[in-house]
């Protein structure tokens, strides 16, 4: 049986003189760059101005409040509360928590189901929760998929329950997103130039570069190096979602971590999507939402929405709405 599993980061970013954000732990006469871990990534804090040090400080004690409450793989997180007491109980969980469970619904409503953070249980089936990476039979995937039900996840107060046992929600598809936005509030209280924090591929561009826009690389889905760049103007969130993050590969067919809640199989209309939104949460869910979607459906979306996107094919050809097609520029053979 022929596996493998990639795990990449999904944007590089760099910067307008072509030198990349992403320098691990360095200072210099401009940006204060720190490399952490944690929502199951590695995150790049780049910040420039009198105040870096303490606005790091604060970003990086930020992610980590916010990793505590949403990572299901740590047991004392609010999200495996509400898991492991399905069909049980109702967990009084954080203000954020139901914040971002709200945000969460709100996406779900207007992607028509394919942003669905009740799919916990189907990527668990196919190992992408850290199981065994496989091929379900198909009577696995039909009994699991029943534990799919957006409906069955209650909030009241500041306590939320799921109704069935074995039901389980992932917040992975709008955490970062998320995360980026509640930054985006902090940094505004330091006397700072700029910054862009990368989060995994969900990037935070702040204020002005040092040379203006900011230059985002979108990763080549098959290939080292990048596809294309758009140009950003300003603060903005860009998040990107493909089939080349976490897959693997089982007799010459890819099967990526990103499920379809409404079949219970890996999504491979498209292989890679890049959204640039006002808000971190909407962004980085609809790139995920735009997964599944795949062309048509994701540009009638995003138009309705007034989001920008940048997507690739599966023979690797671009589309993208109107609003951003001046900023890209697509790499030759790209």
């Amino acid at each position: 049986m022929n596996k493998k599993i990639i795990f990449v980061l999904l944007i590089i970013a760099v910067l307008t003189i072509s030198a990349f954000v992403v320098i691990k732990n360095r200072t210099d006469s401009e940006y204060l760059t720190t490399e952490i871990y944690s929502m199951n990534t590695v995150i790049q804090i780049n910040i420039s101005g009198k105040d870096k040090k303490d606005a790091t400080d604060a970003v990086t004690q930020e992610i980590n409040f916010l990793n505590q409450k949403f990572d299901d793989f740590s047991p004392q997180s609010d999200v495996s509360k509400i898991n492991d007491n399905a069909g049980k109980n109702a967990v009084e969980v954080d203000n954020v928590t139901i914040e971002i469970i709200s945000k969460a619904l709100e996406c779900y409503k207007e992607t028509d189901g394919a942003f669905n953070i009740s799919v916990a249980p189907l990527s668990k089936l196919w190992g992408f929760k850290g199981n065994e990476l496989r091929v379900p039979l198909e009577s696995e995937i039909k009994q699991t998929i029943n534990l799919v039900n957006i409906n069955d996840l209650i909030i009241e107060g500041n306590k939320v329950m799921l109704r069935k046992t074995g039901e389980a929600i992932d917040l992975g598809g709008i955490a970062k997103g998320y995360t980026l936005d509640k930054i985006k509030e902090i940094l505004p209280k330091y006397n700072l130039k700029s910054a862009i924090i990368n989060m995994g591929g969900n990037i935070l561009t702040y204020g002005i570069s040092n040379k203006g826009n900011w230059l985002i690389g979108i990763k080549n889905p098959r290939e080292d190096g990048v596809v294309g760049k758009i140009t950003i103007k300003g603060s903005k969130f860009i998040s990107t979602s493909g089939d080349y993050e976490k897959y693997f590969i089982e007799n010459g067919k890819r099967y990526c971590h990103i499920i379809d809640p409404s079949t219970g199989l890996p999504s491979d209309k498209i292989v890679s999507v890049t959204v640039v939104s006002d808000k971190g949460y909407l962004g980085d869910a609809f790139s995920t939402a735009f997964f599944v979607l795949g062309k048509e459906k994701s540009l009638e979306l995003a138009n309705k929405s007034g989001v920008e996107i940048i997507g690739f094919d599966k023979n690797l050809n671009p589309f993208f709405t109107d609003g951003i097609k001046n900023e890209v520029n697509i790499e030759k053979g790209g």
